[in-house]
């Protein structure tokens, strides 16, 4: 007894392969700068988040130190370190957090590190006046400076 049957193959051929291939990598090129610039944001965002923490330290400092007189020069000093400030040292995950002293202000410049399309002369430089009891942002020209709004 001979028994007929088909043999039906299964898979997929080549050129469905490559097709599908060939989509995902549209959509990852339509999709990868999306996602690089988010990142972007999200550090943006990281930075200042920072600032603003370390301008609230640094106005509760004062007022600590000032006890309702006018804020002089030796109080800014005093609170010039994050422990005056009663703060940890931010961590180092996109940015790195230096603070400098003038006579009436305390400066934090934030320096990108070198990663998610940023480059060490991306700055964001905060300064914190606590004579005149203001804060102020600024940022460096370059790929932060789109995003730094």
């Amino acid at each position: 007894m001979r028994t007929t049957g088909f043999n039906k193959k299964q898979g997929f051929t080549l050129i469905e392969i490559i097709i599908v291939v060939v989509i995902l990598g549209i959509l990852a090129a339509v999709a990868l700068p999306k996602i690089t610039q988010n990142i972007g944001k999200a550090a943006v965002a990281e930075v200042f988040n920072v600032g603003g923490e370390t301008a609230k330290a640094f106005n509760r400092c004062l007022e600590e130190q000032s006890a309702g007189v006018t804020v002089t020069n030796a109080m800014v000093r005093a609170c010039s370190t994050y422990g005056s400030m009663n703060m940890t040292v931010p961590p180092v995950n996109n940015f790195t957090y230096v603070l400098t002293t003038g006579s009436t202000f305390v400066t934090m410049l934030a320096t990108a590190v070198a990663q998610n399309g940023f480059t060490s002369a991306d700055t964001v430089r905060f300064i914190f006046n606590g004579a005149a009891g203001t804060n102020t942002k600024g940022c460096s020209a370059g790929t932060l400076f789109n995003m730094c709004k």
